[in-house]
């Protein structure tokens, strides 16, 4: 009986002392954890790249919309118009700069006040191409002949980047060097050494247009538009890890 109950303290005390022993181990773990955050800290920034280029490219709205009695009238009529459009389009851009944006053909009324009715009142059709023209030189003399030609549908004239990947670039280079600079001033502020990126996200990307509302005119002729600088921004969020001096 002796014995036995010997034995059972003994298991006691080895269940205790295991139990010191990894506590022991947690604690050390824990200020070992806590003396390797006392050496470092985190800097989160914020950054951009802006670049800006010169524009390679005019996109613009072109068409006609014709009246008829009937709608085979309209259509005819829209036809005969868009043939010459599409000829003048074919001299000053590629076919695959071209598409239609736009073919809407609808029954025109009017209201009569003394049957008090809508009345039917002939048809009008609407045909719009997208246009893309490379050539910025271009883009005042074809439009000078798209309205000789009975175009009366002209908007949203406006000039961008064809390729736009190699100022992108540059952008999100700019932004990452702009996030290094910040962190730097923030990681020498507080007496730290070495910086380690630990992650990057991506923002926003943009890209603007140059759009015109009227034309130039020099001498009573249509001169060149004259469209400014685009600016293509790039912006990304940036975690750092800062190493402290001894």
């Amino acid at each position: 009986m002796y014995s036995n109950k010997n034995k059972e303290v003994t298991a006691m005390q080895r269940k205790v002392r295991l139990v010191t022993v990894l506590l022991v181990v947690l604690l050390l773990a824990a200020f070992s954890a806590q003396a390797d955050d006392s050496d470092s800290f985190t800097i989160k920034v914020q950054a951009q790249g802006i670049v800006y280029v010169s524009p390679t490219k005019a996109q613009m709205w072109v068409g006609a919309k014709t009246d008829g009695d009937t709608a085979e009238e309209a259509l005819t009529m829209s036809n005969e118009v868009m043939a010459e459009i599409i000829a003048i389009v074919g001299k000053y851009t590629e076919p695959d700069l071209v598409r239609t944006s736009e073919f809407n053909m609808y029954q025109k009324e009017r209201w009569d006040d003394l049957t008090g009715q809508s009345v039917p009142e002939g048809f009008t059709l609407r045909h719009v191409f997208e246009v893309q023209i490379l050539d910025l030189k271009k883009v005042a003399p074809f439009l000078d002949e798209v309205t000789q030609a009975g175009a009366n549908i002209i908007y949203g004239l406006q000039y961008g980047v064809q390729d736009n990947r190699t100022p992108r670039e540059e952008a999100y280079k700019r932004a990452l060097e702009e996030a290094w600079w910040k962190a730097r001033l923030i990681a020498e502020d507080n007496g730290a050494r070495d910086l380690i990126l630990e992650d990057v996200e991506e923002g926003y990307y943009y890209a603007s247009s140059y759009e015109i509302e009227g034309i130039s005119m020099t001498g009573g002729q249509l001169d060149s538009y004259m469209p400014g600088q685009l600016q293509i921004s790039a912006s990304l969020q940036a975690t750092f890890k800062a190493e402290l001096d001894d």
